[in-house]
């Protein structure tokens, strides 16, 4: 009977990033070149974009009338709708 080789694995039972490029170096360099060549930034902007278009920023509005400091929340308010983030609420 053949035995199974012994594989790195972490606590989890998942297998770990330096088992797979052990056990399956074919599949870690198709995944190391795949990865090299795609650039994050659009996907990562696509993705944020995506996000901030589901928001109604009608339905913040009586969040804003109700808030404890009604200035900082008019102020968060306008930058949610502009989209002008000045770094501060």
């Amino acid at each position: 009977m053949k035995q199974q080789p012994e594989f790195e694995a972490i606590p989890s039972g998942e297998f770990s990033a330096a088992a797979v490029a052990q056990c399956y170096p074919d599949l870690n360099a198709d995944m190391v070149d795949l990865l090299t060549d795609v650039d994050p930034q659009p996907l990562i902007r696509a993705e944020v974009d995506a996000h901030f278009d589901t928001i109604d920023a009608l339905s913040y509005l009586d969040d804003v009338m109700t808030a404890d400091d009604p200035e900082a929340a008019s102020a968060a308010f306008e930058q949610l709708v502009t989209g002008e983030w000045d770094g501060e609420l």
